[in-house]
């Protein structure tokens, strides 16, 4: 309740809520060494929520962030964080990561069989449950559960690394997922995840998107993060 609070009072956050697409800062890029300084920076100058990328070393090469540092972030941080699971046994994860504090639980459907089991699992504890789709799944996968998540994630690079470029024709599928949810009354947001860029933050906007996910264009560079923030936000006007 208080994560709600400080969020309103935000201004930074407020800012972006005008523009109507939320930034999310992947703490992938960010500095190891400079993690709580680098979220609290996002934090203060304007990001929605934080996104962690959990990778095992089965569903994608690397190995990545645990439990540990969802609950040391939720420690710290009045704004959600959402953990992204890119791994091949989403069920085994899904309550550390929920007693670690997790706002939201992202899996891909591509790794599980017991998508319904893990969307109402995910909501029994009050949590946001979404579904993210790699670059070569159709939206016609996850169309049947589109009525029951919070969030669908459209992969918009190979998952696993970061720095990558965005795949320009997976926005249609945004553009299709948008459609679908105008004609339906659906509720549920999309989010693009891979290559945003302030060169094609409004392309992602333009096709449908309520969140974008963004790593290098905002920790990891020269610029500070209150200007790659700002940078971002300047291209959507």
């Amino acid at each position: 309740r208080l994560k709600k609070v400080l969020q309103i009072l935000n201004p930074g956050l407020n800012q972006l809520q005008q523009n109507m697409l939320k930034i999310a800062p992947s703490i992938l890029a960010a500095n190891p060494l400079k993690l709580q300084r680098d979220c609290l920076d996002a934090q203060k100058y304007g990001a929605y929520r934080i996104s962690v990328d959990v990778m095992d070393g089965h569903f994608v090469p690397d190995i990545t962030f645990g439990h540990n540092i969802v609950a040391y972030l939720n420690g710290i941080l009045n704004i959600d964080i959402e953990v992204h699971l890119m791994v091949e046994n989403p069920s085994s994860q899904l309550e550390s990561f929920l007693n670690a504090g997790a706002d939201v639980l992202t899996f891909h459907i591509e790794t599980s069989s017991e998508v319904n089991q893990l969307i109402d699992y995910i909501q029994s504890n009050e949590k946001k449950a979404g579904i993210a789709i790699n670059p070569d799944t159709n939206i016609e996968s996850v169309e049947k559960y589109l009525e029951h998540i919070d969030e669908l994630t459209v992969m918009t690079v190979v998952p696993g690394k970061g720095g990558q470029s965005l795949i320009v024709d997976c926005l249609e599928k945004v553009r299709q997922l948008n459609k679908i949810k105008k004609m339906n009354n659906l509720e549920f947001d999309i989010q693009v995840d891979g290559g945003v860029k302030k060169d094609n933050i409004k392309l992602v906007y333009d096709a449908g998107a309520d969140i974008a996910v963004a790593g290098t264009a905002i920790f990891n560079t020269e610029n500070s993060i209150q200007n790659n923030l700002q940078t971002l936000m300047d291209a959507l006007r």
